[in-house]
């Protein structure tokens, strides 16, 4: 007798399955996305029988079935995990667990990413869903809305109805180190995440990097990622390589992580087929815009150097409780803070998925230039990628009971309707383009720049439909130098006679909420 949607969605909203002995299910990646996956829950022992046919709660009729491959524990909670492999890409499966006394769970789906690097993908990155309202000894953070839980669970509700490939979680699961009764909290936690099952019961993998809020084993025990804690999965078979990088490890002085990444780094970089894109997540930011953290410069001096030199073009961020993205930056000389750059990486977080709201550090005379826009509220980045662009927009978890659910199980989907953007003045979304490797707000270039190199000044001419806003300029060090506006304009001209040869970069910003960046040379 198959399971009824309003009886299913009960079932979840109480964290529990019907009547069996397994709960808190979740999916996870330790292997090829695209032709395996990692069942966990919570429970008995139990076998997760699966195949392409949906026969609902009949375990018996599905053609393959999968026992235990690895028991663990963590705060008292115990986890099952049964590694399917095999699976054929790109391809939706169903699947139930049957516990050891026959109870048969609600019946779940889930879909293999694909093998071809032409097909995209569209995954949710965020991180710190930790509650800091309630009142921990001493310890009490504010939540705008009064309950940091339920924000939360507005964002674990935005998953089910967007409908994700994949989830790239960020670290700080919950509070855990500042309390005692981290059992309660955990199982808090993995209830709490079958909110973002869909109502036809589509489950989502996810991946993991350690927050500071985490033991040094829990997530290894509670999802079954790699025991080192570090790792990095192919994408769509050469589409995205995606790294899990854990910042609880000193960057430089723990060698064994640093070894592994370079060495991978190097593995796939001017291959036969090296991945189209390189993204790496981690949780402390290298140069925090909230809560007074600023460089951690060890991060810094062993990551960043390595990002920049082995063409990696995105990384996520979090812990802050705060929320920005950048234009493309690099590090500058002395190696203490970004500098913009047309040919640098981008960098998204910090972390607000239900966690209590910060303060932003950098503001007014003192706003960052490198910093497209930042702000607090809660939120994730939604971020699909195809050979050609990567487009980032962030979600808030705003008007979520009006959200139109996604239905559809394509890889690389849009969002649904009257999902709420960030939507600051210059646009609700970033485009990072492959073969330029720069950042392009509309995909297609509205401005040019001419002289270059030059000797005392440049003209930007612009298309017919962008003609007034302002150009800034920005020395290799990051300081505004030149910040000039232009009002129905094809053509501006920019004077840089007094400025000092080297390189410059200059960013045009059109009251429409276009952004274009250039490299200039002064000679």
């Amino acid at each position: 007798m198959k399971i009824t949607n309003l009886m299913f969605v009960f079932a979840l909203l109480l964290g529990l399955n019907l009547n069996a002995a397994t709960s808190q299910y979740t999916l996870s990646f330790r292997d090829d996305p695209s032709n395996s996956i990692v069942v966990g829950w919570s429970g008995d022992n139990a076998t997760v029988h699966y195949g392409t046919t949906d026969f609902g709660t009949a375990f018996g009729s599905y053609p393959n079935s999968k026992t235990v491959d690895r028991t663990a524990s963590a705060h008292g909670i115990n986890r099952k995990f049964a590694r399917l492999s095999g699976l054929t890409p790109n391809t939706l499966y169903y699947f139930v667990v049957r516990d050891a006394g026959g109870a048969v769970s609600a019946r779940f789906k889930f879909k293999t990413l694909s093998d071809n690097p032409n097909d995209p993908i569209a995954f949710i990155s965020g991180g710190d869903t930790r509650d800091g309202f309630k009142v921990f000894g001493s310890y009490v953070e504010s939540c705008p809305s009064g309950n940091c839980l339920e924000q939360k669970r507005k964002g674990n509700k935005l998953v089910a109805k967007i409908r994700p490939d994949f989830i790239a979680f960020n670290g700080d699961f919950i509070m855990n180190q500042v309390t005692s009764n981290t059992t309660a909290e955990w199982n808090e936690w993995l209830n709490d995440w079958q909110l973002t099952i869909s109502s036809d019961g589509r489950m989502y993998p996810m991946t993991f990097t350690q927050g500071n809020h985490e033991d040094n084993q829990d997530v290894y025990n509670l999802f079954d990622v790699p025991m080192e804690e570090y790792y990095a999965i192919n994408v769509n078979n050469g589409l995205l390589r995606l790294y899990m990088l854990n910042s609880e490890l000193n960057a430089c002085s723990n060698t064994a992580q640093l070894n592994w990444f370079t060495t991978d780094l190097q593995n796939y970089t001017n291959t036969a087929n090296p991945p189209k894109w390189k993204f790496v997540q981690y949780h402390i930011p290298t140069f925090a815009m909230g809560n007074g953290y600023g460089l951690v410069s060890d991060q810094m001096s062993c990551w960043v150097n390595l990002f920049e030199q082995y063409g990696v073009k995105l990384c996520m961020e979090s812990h802050t409780h705060i929320t920005k993205w950048t234009l493309p930056c690099k590090k500058n000389s002395s190696e203490t803070d970004f500098v913009p750059d047309p040919d640098g990486i981008v960098y998204i977080g910090e972390g607000n998925w239900g966690a209590p709201h910060r303060t932003l550090d950098f503001t007014g005379n003192n706003a960052k230039p490198y910093i497209r826009d930042q702000e607090v509220f809660d939120n994730f980045f939604y971020i699909r990628v195809n050979s050609n662009q990567t487009t980032i927009q962030c979600v808030k978890f705003d008007n979520v009971d009006n959200v139109t659910a996604n239905t559809s199980d394509d890889l690389g989907k849009e969002l649904p309707s009257n999902v709420v953007l960030w939507n600051p003045a210059n646009g609700n979304n970033i485009v990072i383009a492959n073969e330029t490797n720069g950042l392009n707000e509309n995909s297609i270039s509205f401005s040019s720049v001419s002289p270059n190199p030059t000797k005392n000044f440049v003209k930007v001419k612009l298309d017919k439909t962008s003609n007034s806003g302002k150009i800034i300029v920005y020395n290799a060090l990051g300081k505004e130098v030149l910040n000039q506006k232009f009002d129905n304009s094809q053509e501006i001209k920019v004077d840089l006679d007094k400025m000092y040869a080297g390189t410059y970069y200059l960013f045009v910003k059109t009251n429409e909420g276009k952004v274009e960046s250039h490299r200039v040379v002064k000679l």
